[in-house]
Parts: C-alpha cells; structure tokens; sequence
C-alpha cells in the first residue's frame, strides 16, 4: 500500500493491451477481470469494500508502466465465477504516454 494515499491500494499486474485499453482516451475498458479463486478473495478482504485503490502494474523491468485507479465497485459473478472490478477515475499514471498509447522513455 502507498503511503500517499488515503485508501487501501491492490496492486496487480496487467497486460499492455487491456494497461492501453484502459488508459486510452477515452477509456475503452471500463471494467477489470478476475477469475474468482481463492487468492483474490484474500486480496479483496484485505483492502475492503469499494472504495479502493487499484495499482495497475505492466511489466518487472524498470521503469514499470503503472496506473493507480480509484475502484468503484467490485461485483461477484458467480455465473461467469469472475470478479468485476469497476473502474472509476484515473488518480495517476506513470512511464506511460497516454496520447501515443505506449511507455514513455
């Protein structure tokens, strides 16, 4: 968790497509997804009922694209046993261009 914000932050890595489709302008994805197991219902205790902070990170190597976004809602798919995560605004983006869609250097 990041001491510069006021909620609980997960953090999770992303691939570069949806990282883009999430960062484009506008936004082509608005909705996040994860199989509903048992570690990310760990996870999802741990930072608490939405409101919360999710830290998108797209690769290991520095420098790490990396997206913080405010989460709006979680909602529990036990159709599709998915876990939404309904993203809101966009709180910061760093080592990312978001006008050419890719990391900056």
């Amino acid at each position: 968790m990041r001491s510069s914000y006021s909620s609980p932050t997960l953090v999770l890595n992303i691939e570069r497509k949806y990282f883009a489709d999430i960062l484009a302008q506008p936004r082509r994805k608005k909705i996040e997804y994860r199989r509903m197991t048992a570690y990310w219902l760990r996870r999802l205790e741990r930072v608490g009922p939405a409101s919360f902070n999710l830290r998108l990170l797209n690769g290991m190597r520095p420098p790490v694209p990396e997206a913080t976004i405010k989460i709006v809602k979680v909602v529990r798919s036990h159709a599709s046993k998915e876990l939404e995560f309904h993203l809101g605004r966009i709180l910061d983006v760093r080592h990312w261009n978001r006008a050419k869609e890719r990391p900056s250097r």
